[in-house]
């Protein structure tokens, strides 16, 4: 799969596992999610997508990526924190400063115009925190994830397993890496390991 043109109509992702993360944006040339998501492609059972920084064309990827009835949905983007940030809720609201990759800068403007406010992910980030934390993994539970991009990504793919899915609906959750090494506790074999466990608490959810 080429990482830059690959289509997410193209991702074989009935009833795998899907894992995400985003394109480099604001001038920089790496971004830390891609770059550990990325480390698990090739993996049985796993199929790895990296998410442009648009809010447009969010949309039709995040959707794609859904009507192909994955089993499970782990995103993870980055952000400007000193911790691994479990998120717990998506809010209806893109609201930046700064642009996107395409030069878009929304001032409250709606996800998808109409919904709710605000979806909770699948998971129970206070259960998940915690098992990171006895994993000796620094990490916190995040209230929502923000108004850019990340946060578009979530709630887009939340309304859409709720709207489409019925009970092929994917569980669905997210991480916040730093954008930065950050603290000891939080480099590449560590932030691999949570994500290994994001994964199994999402697979969890999907049984019985």
């Amino acid at each position: 799969m080429n990482e830059s043109s690959a289509h997410p109509f193209d991702i074989a992702a009935k009833g795998r596992v899907v894992l995400a993360g985003f394109e480099p944006f604001d001038g920089r040339t790496q971004n830390r999610s891609w770059e550990l998501v990325r480390k698990f492609r090739g993996e049985p059972g796993r199929d790895v997508f990296r998410l442009p920084v648009d809010f447009v064309q969010l949309k039709e990827i995040v959707g794609g990526i859904l009507s192909r009835e994955p089993r499970a949905l782990l995103i993870v983007g980055e952000s400007a924190t000193s911790e691994l940030r479990v998120e717990q809720i998506a809010l209806n609201v893109a609201d930046s400063d700064d642009p996107d990759n395409a030069g878009r800068i929304p001032h409250a403007d709606p996800v998808v115009p109409g919904a709710p406010l605000a979806l909770m992910t699948s998971w129970d980030a206070r259960a998940v925190a915690g098992r990171l934390h006895q994993e000796d993994i620094p990490a916190r539970v995040s209230f929502h994830a923000g108004t850019f991009a990340c946060n578009a990504a979530l709630y887009l793919a939340l309304h859409a397993s709720r709207e489409g899915a019925g009970p092929n609906a994917p569980t669905i959750g997210f991480f916040h890496i730093p954008n930065s090494r950050g603290p000891s506790g939080l480099g590449t074999a560590n932030l691999s390991r949570a994500v290994e466990l994001g994964i199994d608490e999402l697979l969890s959810l999907t049984e019985g």
